[in-house]
């Protein structure tokens, strides 16, 4: 593989419309993907041919879209959150719960009972893929989604672990979080902030995305 296409590679392995810590990629994944590994086989492909693991990176590397190739390009953001949110279950039950997603300020806020319970940084949609504004309900919630439309540089369906449905394809997930939006239409959260999140809402529970 030649270094340029190391170069490459290697970030887009983590960008899409998700990004999860965990699992830890397979081991076999895990030593080819591995600074100074000499390829970068994909499961299943045979790594004794330098120029067809080279010919199969590039063709993969070609697939990825514009909005991941950008990513990819971004210098490292912490995704810690500090403080970290509550314990969900330190809380008294809501008789109410919303979401706002402050897309100006790539914020979200919280609210129980009309009251702001915790706020965090967003990632949302590029300007060619803008998330939908508007007043919306969470209509499904699935702690570990994968994505139905985009995959990562092993076509493996992207993570979108603690995703919130709140208008068709559209969801609030976790997901890595740089600092300007960098999805594909979804509003990601970091972890600790969606894993709170995603413990608390309930379905029918009011989603509004402003401006």
């Amino acid at each position: 593989m030649s270094k340029t296409t190391l170069v490459l590679v290697l970030p887009l392995i983590v960008t899409g419309c998700a990004y999860q810590p965990y699992p830890e990629l397979p081991d076999d994944i895990a030593a080819q993907t591995a600074p100074g590994a000499r390829q970068l086989a994909a499961p299943g492909e045979g790594g004794t041919d330098g120029a067809a693991v080279d010919e199969t990176a590039s063709a993969r590397a070609a697939n990825v879209s514009d909005v991941a190739r950008r990513e990819a390009q971004l210098a490292p953001v912490s995704q810690e959150v500090v403080p970290p949110p509550p314990d969900p279950a330190s809380l008294q039950p809501a008789d109410s719960r919303e979401l706002k997603i402050l897309l100006g300020q790539r914020r979200f806020e919280y609210y129980e009972d009309e009251q702001v319970v915790w706020s965090g940084k967003v990632s949302a949609g590029v300007e060619e893929h803008p998330t939908p504004r508007g007043e919306f309900r969470v209509t499904a919630k699935d702690i570990d989604k994968r994505s139905g439309s985009y995959t990562n540089y092993f076509n493996w369906p992207t993570p979108m672990p603690y995703a919130l449905q709140f208008n068709g394809p559209y969801w609030v997930h976790e997901g890595y979080v740089p600092n300007e939006n960098a999805s594909h239409g979804c509003v990601r959260l970091r972890h600790d902030d969606a894993k709170f999140v995603y413990a608390r809402m309930q379905v029918g529970d009011p989603v509004t995305v402003v401006e």
